[in-house]
């Protein structure tokens, strides 16, 4: 073999090499303690716990320490590291390269990584662990509410200077993944477009996209799904029809709470041109079945763990979802007395 040769697949392999070490994370722990297991949960969206498990990567710790490779996605993650009795969490940001994990006055922290500096970075200005605290209270003292007011005001200041920023459009598709199309639109609009590939930017984009085509006024998007009895339930079966479309689960304790004013409507509108459909988000079948079987309502019921639900936008259940007989959007987010109200405006004097 001739000298040009050998150095040409000399060069072949460091190439190689080098572009696997930029396709994967590696994260190295030194820590306080024993032995125990290291967990690191999907970041992306999961339907059930098989899923999750699938997509979770797991390492054990041996005298403190460990190693464990994963995909080199550009995105957080939460890890559980339980050594003993002691579990501790922390949430990373991931990149191609080298994470030292470690311990600094009791907690946990990590170095090597340029986009996980920056993610601690902003949570700091951001004041975010005590944010954390009350972002999901629905009662607030005039202290709090001043705090989340901030926070939210200070997530805006923060793209002047960090438009480019991966971290910072995590923690905004953290605060507005449930918003409206012009909230998704606006957050899009002043982040670079440089980074409008990123994963969040792209699931904020994709959002955005989804609610304007399930706009009102717009045809509602057509599916078919298998029935408890499993036959194909298609909306299409339904054009012609007033069609509520009620999309629950039944851990959904608000979903199955409103059964009762579905079964009310159905029964005084049926005969007028209404029909309903119950689309199930539930992961576990059994479970969906069981809660079909309970509720015995007289109308067809389906299943969707994932498809559906994304197409339709669904942030959070119950959502109801008023289709008329051309099969366009009339209305959504109908639910109780404002159901009642909307169906006697429609289908009172039919």
């Amino acid at each position: 073999m001739n000298l040009f040769k050998v150095f040409a697949i000399m060069a072949i392999a460091a190439l190689l090499s080098c572009s696997k070490a930029t396709d994967t994370c590696l994260i190295k722990g030194q820590l306080s303690g024993g032995d125990g297991e290291l967990v690191i949960y999907p970041y992306q969206e999961v339907h059930s716990k098989k899923e999750a498990d699938s997509l979770s990567y797991k390492a054990k710790i041996s005298n403190g320490k460990f190693e464990i490779e994963l995909d080199g996605e550009l995105v957080c993650r939460l890890m559980n590291i339980k050594i003993g009795n002691e579990l501790k969490r922390y949430d990373v940001f991931t990149e191609p390269g080298i994470i030292h994990l470690g311990e600094k006055d009791g907690k946990l922290i990590a170095k090597g990584s340029s986009l996980n500096d920056e993610y601690y970075r902003l949570l700091n200005e951001l004041n975010y662990e005590a944010y954390d605290k009350i972002k999901y209270k629905k009662v607030l003292s005039a202290e709090e509410q001043k705090l989340k007011d901030e926070y939210n005001r200070n997530l805006w200041e923060l793209i002047g200077t960090n438009s480019a920023s991966i971290p910072l459009s995590y923690l905004f598709y953290q605060k507005y993944w449930g918003a409206d199309a012009s909230s998704l639109n606006k957050i899009i609009n002043t982040f670079s477009k440089d980074i409008h590939q990123s994963y969040y930017l792209k699931k904020v984009i994709n959002r955005r996209d989804n609610q304007q085509r399930v706009a009102i006024g717009n045809p509602a998007p057509d599916f078919s799904l298998k029935s408890n009895d499993g036959q194909d339930v298609s909306l299409e079966m339904y054009k012609g029809k007033y069609l509520l479309v009620d999309f629950w689960a039944s851990w959904c304790g608000p979903c199955r709470a409103e059964i009762p004013n579905l079964k009310k409507v159905f029964a005084n509108y049926h005969s007028k041109g209404l029909d309903i459909l119950s689309v199930s988000t539930d992961a576990r079948e059994k479970a969906w079945l069981k809660a079909v079987d309970a509720e015995q309502m007289p109308w067809e019921q389906v299943r969707d763990t994932k498809s559906i639900s994304d197409v339709y936008n669904i942030t959070a259940i119950p959502m109801i979802i008023l289709i008329d007989p051309e099969g366009k959007i009339m209305d959504k987010g109908l639910r109780g007395e404002g159901l009642q109200k909307k169906l006697d405006e429609i289908l009172m004097h039919k």
